[in-house]
């Protein structure tokens, strides 16, 4: 897929690297609170290390690499939300964050839901504020398609959703 970054699925041996992202806060500011190591075991790893095709009601997780090297540096993928349509996400390990990483993974797991997979649209949830994701994201091509108001409950307050989306046809 690309250059710079091998991809393969989330394997049961990626665990204290799942873990390790889960755990950081600097990673999971506007994604998550950082939660107890069963719960995200049970809730957030096991489900993703299931086979996936398209249509199934988990996430397509992918465990980002450079080139040559075994050591994972971040998770990327999808779930099928029906319709033609996928949501998609990644997460980076901080030390591979602002180094073109993000948006170098995010353009192959986009050309692999349009070529691939055949999804017609992709849309992507950024908690409002995380200014990194928004700007990768536009980077690639997703446009704003709105702000959907105190949509998502962290760190104790209300926070409104950014709603991006991209078409098929509009991805070059």
């Amino acid at each position: 897929m690309s250059a710079s970054l091998d991809y393969r699925p989330l394997e049961a041996r990626d665990w204290p690297f799942f873990l390790a992202l889960q755990q950081d806060p600097r990673v999971m500011h506007f994604i998550s609170a950082v939660r107890a190591e069963d719960l995200i075991r049970q809730q957030a790893f096991e489900p993703r290390l299931q086979p996936w095709e398209k249509g199934c009601g988990h996430w397509l997780c992918l465990v980002i690499q450079q080139k040559a090297s075994d050591v994972p540096i971040g998770l990327t993928g999808f779930i099928d939300r029906g319709d033609g349509i996928a949501e998609v996400g990644f997460m980076l390990a901080p030390a591979y964050q602002g180094r073109g990483v993000g948006r170098e993974s995010l353009s192959d797991i986009v050309r692999y839901a349009f070529e691939e997979q055949g999804f017609r649209k992709l849309t992507a949830t950024v908690t409002a504020g995380n200014h990194a994701s928004r700007r990768i994201l536009l980077n690639v091509g997703f446009e704003q398609e709105g702000t959907l108001r105190q949509n998502y409950f962290l760190h104790d307050r209300w926070h409104d959703d950014w709603i991006f989306g991209l078409l098929n046809r509009a991805f070059t």
